[in-house]
Formats: structure tokens, sequence, C-alpha cells
């Protein structure tokens, strides 16, 4: 019951169903319009589905300018573990890195790999084949949705989104357990944080240090997020209009990028792009702390709106929308991916022997504020 009221009264940790529903009505509008509810796969002709759902992400990655996206591979999920550290060494991707599959969604099965132990473990626990990822250097990370009409020379940024991802400080008196649950935010994430790190929770995290609990921006996961909207200008917008140009006939989505700072994103310097999500984005800006329901609720219609609009032209211009049909044969898949991944976790769990998370896979690094 702890944190009760304060999930109740905070929309953001509300399911996603919830908050939708008061505005199911207006996507239904749309679906009438375009007489299947799977318009929005025309939204992004190149897309595979539009970049709706069972896109593969790794055939996004390589329309993307390659001198702007982290060195990446694709793993066959079922490849000899030889096979994949040959493929690694070939690649010249070292650790750590990030592994995350190839169709997913909402930060399902994306995990920093520390070492060829994890690696392993990430391969045989992987129910579809998965990305490996090189670290991005770069501090900060944002999600820009970007949206152009097909007639039209130049786009527009509609939302930004700031990512902060969970991390403690410790006091010198309270345990690594004792710090996630005095927080929210982290208490709702204590199921994944209790099992990543349970060999650390009774540690006392020394007065002024840091633990990052997790290094995936993503709301599901944990993260804050906060709008910086009112940091667009011109100048950004030029930058992503160049961005979209240089990828056939991408039209509505959400980039999400690491940066060094503003400044030099502003310039075009000093940033990469980890991966382009199509029309399944969400414009997760809305998820701002301090973001009013209506509000959420307007920007969403405000996008549906746009994706209506981008999908109906192309549309008259000869690209075909999914029927019914296809549609939920598509999310029947993407169900039974979604299925698979929890059946493999707590096979995994289960399969553990106590104690045997050994302690390379809790590598957790302290900093030291001086």
């Amino acid at each position: 019951m702890k944190f009760l009221l304060h999930k109740i009264l905070h929309w953001e940790y509300w399911p996603q169903w919830l908050v939708y529903a008061p505005v199911v009505p207006v996507y239904i509008y749309y679906a009438i319009k375009a007489r299947t509810p799977y318009f929005m796969v025309a939204a992004n002709p190149s897309m595979e589905n539009g970049g709706y759902i069972m896109e593969s992400k790794f055939a996004i990655h390589k329309q993307l300018p390659q001198r702007l996206v982290p060195e990446t591979i694709l793993i066959n999920q079922q490849s000899d573990f030889v096979a994949v550290k040959k493929q690694l060494k070939v690649s010249g991707i070292y650790y750590p890195f990030f592994c995350k599959p190839d169709i997913g969604g909402k930060g399902r099965g994306v995990m920093k790999v520390e070492n060829e132990m994890q690696l392993q473990q990430y391969h045989n626990n992987s129910c579809i084949n998965y990305l490996v990822q090189a670290a991005i250097p770069y501090k900060n990370e944002i999600g820009v949705f970007y949206c152009r009409m097909p007639d039209k020379a130049k786009g527009f940024i509609s939302g930004i989104v700031g990512k902060t991802v969970m991390q403690v400080k410790g006091d010198g008196t309270k345990t690594l357990q004792q710090l996630i649950e005095a927080v929210p935010r982290f208490y709702f994430q204590r199921k994944f944080l209790f099992e990543q790190y349970k060999e650390k929770l009774h540690e006392v995290l020394p007065e002024g240090a840091f633990l990052s609990l997790s290094e995936i921006g993503n709301h599901a996961r944990g993260s804050l997020f906060n709008n910086f909207t009112h940091l667009n200008n011109p100048q950004l917008e030029a930058v992503f209009d160049k961005l979209s140009d240089a990828y056939d006939t991408f039209y509505f989505g959400r980039y999400d990028v690491k940066f060094n700072s503003w400044e030099e994103l502003y310039d075009e310097k000093s940033f990469m792009i980890i991966e382009l999500n199509g029309s399944g984005s969400e414009p997760t800006h809305i998820y701002d702390p301090a973001m009013k329901l209506w509000q959420a609720w307007k920007i969403i219609i405000q996008h549906w709106k746009i994706m209506y609009q981008i999908a109906a032209v192309n549309h008259k211009r000869g690209v075909p929308y999914l029927s019914i049909k296809e549609g939920r044969k598509l999310q029947k898949m993407e169900s039974l991916i979604a299925e698979k991944f929890k059946a493999r976790e707590k096979l995994h769990k289960q399969s553990m022997p106590k104690g045997a998370m050994p302690k390379e896979l809790m590598k957790a690094k302290l900093q030291v504020v001086k």
C-alpha cells in the first residue's frame, strides 16, 4: 500500500490503457475515415509497417546516416555462441555495450552488457534476434518527435523529452534497499531493481556516493521524463529536417538521441542517434510529472490528427493501409513475442540457483561527489 495515493494522484504511473481510454473515440473517428484502424502504417512508407508494429530496428538503423549512429550488429538468436563471439570481434564493438531485441518496445529486453559472461547469458535467454550496439559516450539523452507533411519541404518538431535515468545518492546510513524504497519512482520499479541488485541490497552507500540503477532511458524502466519542447528553435528543426531528408519517406516519429551539449546539438555537432521510432511512437514529453492530464490528452489528439493527415496524403499517392485482418495478425505476433519474453524471464529466474548471480553481473560503479 506504500505510495498508493502517490500513484493514484500522479497519472504518469497509470496503465497506458487507462490514460488513453477517454480519448479513444477520437482515434475511432480517424479509423472510420480511413476505413481501418491501421491507417498509421502509411505514415512512413519506407519503414516496415510504417514503424507501427513488428518493425526491425536493425533495418531502420541501416537507413540512418551511418556517421550519426553507433556501431550496431544483428545477432541471430539461434547462432552458436562461438559464432557470436567471432561476429562481435569482427565488428570492433567493445565491452560495455547494449543488447536489445530487433523487435521490441517499452524497454523490453534492453540490457547493458559488461562482459562475455553477461553476453552469453543474454544470448542463451533471448527468444528472438537481437542487436549489439556500441555505447555512446555522450551524457545527455532526449527524444525528439518530428513530423512533416509529405508534400512539404520542411517539417517541425512537435515535442522534446529529456530523460534522466534512475540514480540514488548514499547518505552513509541507509542501505541500497532503503534508498530504493524511499523514492516513489524507484519503489515502483523495485521488483526489477531488487532482482538486478540482490547482492547489494543490504550494502550501505557511502555519503555523497551515487549509484546508477539503470542506464536505459525508458519511462517504463523508471526514467524521469521532462518536457524540453521549449528548447526547440529553427536551428534544431533544420538539423532534424536534414536527418529526415536522408531517410527515404520518413514523416512521423521520434528520434532517440544522445548528445554532449545543447549548443553543439543546435550546431549539428557531438550527437548520435540511438534509434528511430516510427508511427508506433508516443509523444513521450507528455510524461513530464508537471504535465496535467488534460494537456496530455490534447497532445495525444494533436499527434493522432497529424499522423492521420500524413497517412491520408501517402495513401492517395498509392501507399496501402493495413486491413483489419492483417493488423490483427501483426498484433498477435507481437503479443506472442511479449509472452515469450515473460516466459523466458520467468524460466531464467527459476533455474538460477540462489546466489548464482555472480559479482560480475552486479558491477555497479560508485561515483563519490567531492
